[in-house]
């Protein structure tokens, strides 16, 4: 009898940024690599629907039982940054495929050129997507004066359950950078969870939520062996992970504009 193929547990929550053909002039360099085609994401729902898999939102699988039948074969659609695409090409797509995903927005960039529009954002509500904090600013949110830190999470929550009548229960942090401060802020002003940016399965109920990068480069193949949580489709983003993340911390704190890493100064 041949062996079991060893899978993950958990479930893989996708992390989109922009969609496009072409990655536009004022995207920075190392943010093309999150410029996923329309074709590419087109192909991963209908890979998501082959695979028999089920795109949940993300709080019915955060808070559900690990073991539900539901949560077994859920897949979780996130996109960070509020870009314009979301609407133009990402919230059709959804629509077409009977899918819904999970919006990260950054408050103060709503209404800003290349970004979401408040009327967007409530459109796209009333079909069923749902968002979420990305802070008010995209900034880094370790090493923030309490004050400050409390007015990002704070602000952003407010401002889009005020916009679309719904409660905010995640943040994912911008950069994907946190440190426990940042969680237990969080937590003290209201949201359930706080997402990161490791390359590994989540698990319901996890004060912290893993969630999978999907870069322009990220062929059928490995999205396949993400979907069927075979361990050699997540290792790459893990040892970019283990490989980036001191340097990236180290750069944060003496060139973060090297990283094209936004800083809340005191006052600002």
């Amino acid at each position: 009898m041949a062996a079991r193929e060893l899978t993950l547990s958990g479930a893989p929550i996708l992390m989109y940024h922009g969609l496009g053909a072409s990655v536009p002039a004022e995207v920075r360099g190392r943010e093309s690599k999150y410029w996923v085609t329309p074709a590419a994401f087109a192909r991963h729902l209908a890979q998501i629907r082959e695979a028999g898999q089920r795109v949940r939102r993300l709080y019915d699988y955060w808070s559900g039982e690990p073991d539900a039948t539901e949560n077994q074969s859920a897949v979780v659609l996130t996109f960070d940054d509020g870009r314009a695409t979301d609407y133009e090409i990402a919230f059709p797509l959804l629509l077409a495929a009977g899918a819904r995903a999970e919006f990260f927005v950054n408050t103060a960039t709503i209404e800003r050129s290349g970004h979401l529009t408040w009327s967007q954002i409530v459109e796209m509500h009333r079909a069923g997507m749902s968002f979420q904090s990305h802070a008010h600013d995209h900034v880094l949110l370790p090493g923030l004066p309490e004050r400050l830190l409390r007015n990002e999470l704070q602000t952003s929550k407010r401002l889009i359950e005020d916009r679309v009548g719904r409660g905010v229960d995640f943040l994912a942090a911008p950069y994907g950078l946190l440190d426990r401060r940042v969680i237990d802020v969080a937590r003290e002003v209201g949201y359930q969870a706080v997402c990161n940016s490791l390359s590994w399965p989540a698990r319901p109920g996890g004060v912290v939520v893993n969630r999978v990068a999907v870069y322009r480069e990220t062929t059928a193949g490995r999205f396949a062996g993400i979907l069927a949580r075979q361990p050699a489709a997540y290792l790459p983003g893990v040892a970019r992970t283990a490989l980036t993340y001191l340097p990236k911390r180290v750069l944060l704190k003496v060139r973060p504009h090297q990283l094209g890493a936004r800083l809340h100064l005191e006052g600002a």
